[in-house]
């Protein structure tokens, strides 16, 4: 065991930080869960284009989350893998897999020091997407004030197809470097809390220009108010963030929107209802588009009749406008998902969902899913358990 804890400190160096020096006498807590699931089921429509002949699916997906410690002072790392196979005459597998390493030190009482590496890889139809990012961030306690600091280096390869035009993926990957920093303020009293901070980045595409010869550089500031709060077991979370984008190389037009996320749960007794709508922006590489500026909105209703079987009913809207080639892609689905524990952490899932997919310029594909699953949790965690930090 010791050999192990060694080798992790060692992978903490790499990105910036130590774990607490050997000696010190403290009890840890070992968060470690793991859940290892399979589903299989038919989409009728995997990639949403007309005349599409269905697919069986067999998705495949581990997740764990280990933390030794606490996020202000410990070190942990968060891991994803997910796999959907398809009929290999029509579609190839997609893939998404995410892993995060992620440690935390006290600087004295009031100063803690956050820091993560994060790799990621997306594989569908229609997007290739690799993505590694450093964050750093400092927290600092003033009874009910909190400063904090965030600053994030990242590096992407991006290829998309240009589903508007049946395209193909480009010849070869853009390539994107990210530098950011986001200082901010925050205040908390009970279960509330208010905040601002100001995001500045840049964005630099290191292949040059694009396959079209245009430069996608640009810099991106934003400035944003955020709010969460609890009542009587309701949550409310929301936020706002004028966002401003600037292409220095004036190739492409600046643009100006407004930001936002809300989301709110109310429990009543058996039941659940979440709410949540956001508006966000993504790296694109299709032609003559530099942002997609992406809005979705979400209703849930959870009925949990006893301990081991609840049941969802959720509708979704979700719309891509693909800012500067005035092409949009919008979704609309509903779904029901069961869920029934079946001890030993055991639980076994159905689910259905129709979709409707409309994309600029063609027609509009209706599509339907339907699955069963089964997936296992397993939990490690070895709560309050005595060593030496570092050892």
């Amino acid at each position: 065991m010791r050999r192990y804890r060694s080798v992790f400190a060692l992978l903490c160096v790499m990105f910036g930080a130590l774990p607490v020096a050997a000696g010190e006498d403290a009890a840890e807590t070992l968060v470690s869960t793991a859940v290892v699931g399979l589903r299989g089921g038919f989409d009728s429509s995997p990639t949403n284009s007309k005349g599409e002949k269905g697919s069986p699916t067999l998705t495949g997906f581990v997740s764990w989350n280990y933390l030794r410690g606490t996020v202000q002072d410990g070190y942990g790392l968060d891991l994803l893998l997910v796999d959907t196979q398809y009929d290999p005459r029509q579609l190839a597998a997609s893939r998404q897999n995410m892993l995060t390493l992620k440690h935390a030190m006290g600087i004295g009482d009031k100063l803690t020091l956050q820091s993560s590496l994060a790799a990621e890889n997306e594989q569908t139809w229609s997007r290739r997407r690799r993505s590694l990012a450093w964050r750093e961030r400092l927290n600092l306690s003033l009874g009910a004030f909190r400063l904090f600091a965030n600053a994030e280096a990242r590096l992407s390869a991006l290829n998309e197809r240009n589903v508007f035009a049946y395209g193909d993926f480009l010849p070869q990957d853009e390539n994107l470097a990210t530098l950011g920093i986001t200082p901010g303020i925050a205040w908390r009293q009970g279960d509330t809390e208010i905040g601002v901070s100001f995001m500045a980045s840049r964005t630099r595409f290191t292949n040059g220009t694009d396959y079209l010869g245009l430069r996608r550089d640009n810099y991106r500031l934003q400035p944003n108010l955020f709010v969460s709060t609890a009542l009587k077991g309701a949550t409310f979370e929301a936020s706002l963030s004028p966002l401003q984008i600037i292409f220095p190389d004036k190739e492409f037009e600046n643009e100006k929107t407004l930001l936002y996320t809300a989301k709110i749960r109310v429990p009543y007794e058996w039941l659940t209802l979440d709410l949540s709508s956001g508006r966000t922006v993504e790296d694109t590489t299709l032609p003559f588009a530099v942002i997609n500026l992406v809005t979705q909105h979400e209703g849930k209703l959870t009925a949990r009749f006893n301990e081991t079987n609840a049941l969802s009913l959720s509708v979704r809207q979700k719309l891509e406008d693909y800012l500067g080639l005035d092409a949009t892609t919008r979704t609309s689905s509903i779904g029901l998902d069961y869920a029934r524990g079946l001890g030993g952490g055991m639980t076994a899932t159905a689910s259905a969902a129709w979709r409707r997919t409309k994309d600029t310029g063609l027609e509009a594909v209706p599509a339907f899913m339907v699955q069963l699953g089964l997936q296992k949790q397993l939990d490690f965690s070895e709560p309050g358990k005595g060593a030496k930090k570092g050892g």
